[in-house]
């Protein structure tokens, strides 16, 4: 469940690792109204671990003065966010992909052998045939 992981998450965010109940919801509530990256990154995470119960698995202990993460839910969580596939950010969009498909890089073009079109061969003719004449 994706409650679960984000639990795990504001847990461990805390020095000691530990928060009070209402602590715990404010904090919840902050985070799922903070957008879809925050939404769309415990879903991926939670996805992986389907069958995840925080209490049984001894991941979250709980008692009269709150919840904590015990050192084996601080590595499950390490191991969950180990990047892979799963939780690297999304590839660009096909919108982003053409976007950036009219971007023209010219690379390695010598613009300096460019041979220029003539366009009055018989003008061009006549120049270069005038005879060479001195300086007076």
């Amino acid at each position: 469940m994706s409650i679960q992981v984000a639990i795990l998450k504001i847990l461990a965010s805390h020095v000691s690792g530990r928060a009070a109940l209402d602590s715990l919801k404010r904090d919840l509530a902050i985070l799922s109204s903070s957008g879809d990256d925050w939404h769309a990154r415990i879903k991926r995470l939670a996805s992986r671990v389907p069958e995840l119960d925080i209490f049984s698995d001894g991941y979250v202990l709980r008692d009269v003065e709150g919840w904590e993460i015990t050192p084996a839910g601080r590595g499950f969580l390490h191991a969950l966010e180990a990047v892979t596939q799963d939780n690297l950010p999304p590839a660009p969009s096909v919108e982003t992909a053409i976007r950036a498909e009219g971007t023209l890089i010219v690379v390695g073009h010598r613009f300096r052998n460019r041979v220029k079109a003539q366009r009055d061969p018989e003008r061009n003719a006549s120049v270069r045939r005038r005879p060479f004449r001195e300086p007076h």
